[in-house]
């Protein structure tokens, strides 16, 4: 009597090497990481960048550490335009300084009879050296979005290394994860779901 040996253990379809396994489900979760922070960083990067296009918005990136702990630098302030009238004391406003020819972020402290302004960085105890025209408020602070400015701050201080290093990581990130939407990386292909291997 000839005995024919059951091959299927033996075929090359049926065959998984564990080791090849770990290295897809790594380089799977690794892509699953990476998606979900470049998703974040899209999320922040759009809040930022769309009230430059949205009338009746505008975004200031933060340069300084004046307006620590509440603004750090790489934030990114939302704020509403304004006419520069009847702003309360405790709101943050840009306003624009003519001595410097920029933009700045202060909390108002107080308003003059004249109807300008006293401000201060939250991180001073001593108030700005000059009264805020009305004229030159341009909006009040609504939201922030934390540390996207980073790169125009980069940019503006010349620090090209950090530049540099955040354009790898980002393309590092693009390049991994690919790997959550490729099939041949799925930790859980079909036949194999709920640990029941239904491919004999």
């Amino acid at each position: 009597m000839t005995v024919i040996a059951d091959q299927r253990a033996h075929s090359p379809g049926l065959t998984t090497d564990p080791g090849s396994h770990r290295v897809r489900v790594a380089l799977f979760y690794s892509g699953l990481v990476a998606f979900s922070a470049l998703f974040v960083l899209a999320t922040l990067t759009v809040m930022a960048v769309l009230p430059m296009i949205v009338p009746g918005y505008m975004s200031a990136s933060i340069t300084s550490g004046s307006m620590m702990p509440t603004l750090r630098i790489g934030d990114v302030v939302i704020a509403a335009d304004s006419d520069g009238t009847g702003i309360p004391a405790g709101t943050v406003v840009v306003y624009e300084d003519q001595r410097k020819h920029d933009f700045v972020t202060h909390r108002v402290v107080s308003a003059n009879p004249d109807g300008s302004y006293i401000t201060k960085g939250d991180a001073s105890d001593i108030n700005d050296p000059a009264s805020i025209p009305a004229a030159n408020v341009r909006s009040e602070a609504r939201w922030i979005v934390p540390l996207v400015g980073m790169p125009r701050v980069w940019a503006a201080q010349r620090q090209w290394a950090q530049l540099a290093l955040s354009a790898v990581v980002v393309v590092m990130a693009l390049w991994l994860a690919r790997f959550a939407f490729d099939p041949r990386h799925d930790p859980w292909p079909k036949g194999t779901r709920a640990g029941v291997d239904t491919s004999t």
